[in-house]
């Protein structure tokens, strides 16, 4: 077997199928350091696993039964990994749970998984009757074989520059690809390993929002007339686009409440001719802010699209979440332009 160890990430809800990463362990012993995600409890656990994405060689998504705890802005650890590591354009060997019909899967799973399978290149189903050391030396070989990386060798100070055998790594099982949309099914006496492809020949990154489409919102406003005061509460709709273009003018990282200001700067303009022209008499407007439950809403779609991401804090005592906006963000900006 060859001496040549990878580092893997393992992109993973915390505390979730443990007999499973035990088998994952065993089998990588001899093949890769492994790092996992860790519970989103721990404050430094996104700073950790983004940490450990920028320096692997490659990344283990496995979807089982647990979405996993979620931050204060709604999403998990294990789906905010899985944006970061997508992002960075990390190669990803993606195993997915196949999930009873009487099994009661919480409506984030669902939609996580939904995201995992349409994004990725190919997905590795696996349930409790499936060998799983031939299903992870398949995977493994197959995503070495078109991932090379330079990986470790021990006793060597500088890893070597030519690419590894992949032969080497891990046995092939005899399958032929013919091209990108095949689906095919190892059959039962190779363990029912169920593989899916799709069109894409490489994976992208996270492109859920379209610039011209539009996100719908509400937000309070006071109105004044003739001296009286009235509270409005309205809709308004802006473009993404709008959006991503008030985000790329904040200057630096922002908290939430960065977030909410820029929203409001973005709001205020609109409301202003909006309330004038359904009341005339107005002569001013003011406090023009977006509803919190819209500013969270907005805020886990900006996530899930990748267009923001959180930041490493500078201070450990810092227990501020800070964010900015991603280079994907500002290059679909951009090239939308």
């Amino acid at each position: 077997m060859s001496q040549r160890r990878y580092h893997i990430h393992v992109i993973c809800a915390a505390n979730d199928q443990l007999h499973l990463l035990e088998e994952v362990a065993i089998f990588f012993q001899s093949r890769a350091f492994l790092t996992y995600d860790i519970s989103s409890q721990i404050p430094t656990a996104t700073l950790y696993s983004r940490q450990c994405i920028d320096a692997c060689d490659y990344t283990m998504v496995i979807v089982g039964d647990s979405y996993g705890t979620t931050h204060k802005i709604g999403v998990s650890q294990m789906h905010l990994s899985y944006l970061s590591a997508k992002a960075k354009m990390k190669p990803m060997m993606v195993l997915i749970k196949t999930q009873s019909d009487e099994l009661d899967i919480s409506r984030q799973l669902q939609d996580f998984m939904r995201l995992v399978e349409q994004q990725a290149h190919r997905v590795y189903y696996y349930d409790a009757e499936t060998d799983m050391m031939q299903l992870l030396s398949y995977a493994f070989d197959n995503m070495v074989e078109k991932h090379a990386a330079v990986g470790w060798v021990q006793g060597s100070d500088v890893p070597s520059t030519s690419a590894p055998s992949h032969a080497s790594l891990a046995p092939h099982l005899n399958t032929t690809y013919k091209n990108n949309r095949q689906s095919y099914i190892i059959t039962k006496d190779q363990d029912s390993i169920r593989t899916q492809e799709h069109s894409s020949s490489v994976d992208n990154v996270t492109e859920i929002l379209g610039l011209e489409d539009t996100f719908r919102m509400e937000y309070t406003a006071q109105a004044y007339e003739g001296g009286n005061l009235t509270d409005m509460r309205m809709n308004i709709t802006f473009t993404w686009r709008d959006i991503l273009g008030a985000l790329i003018h904040i200057p630096s990282a922002f908290s939430k409440y960065g977030l909410q200001n820029a929203i409001n700067n973005l709001i205020a303009p609109k409301a202003d001719r909006d309330i004038k022209q359904m009341m005339p008499r107005v002569h001013a407007v003011s406090r023009c802010q977006i509803v919190p439950d819209d500013l969270t809403r907005l805020q886990r779609y900006l996530i899930t699209a990748n267009w923001i991401e959180l930041m490493a804090p500078s201070n450990s005592r810092i227990s501020k979440e800070l964010w900015k906006v991603t280079f994907y963000a500002r290059k679909q900006y951009e090239e939308g332009r």
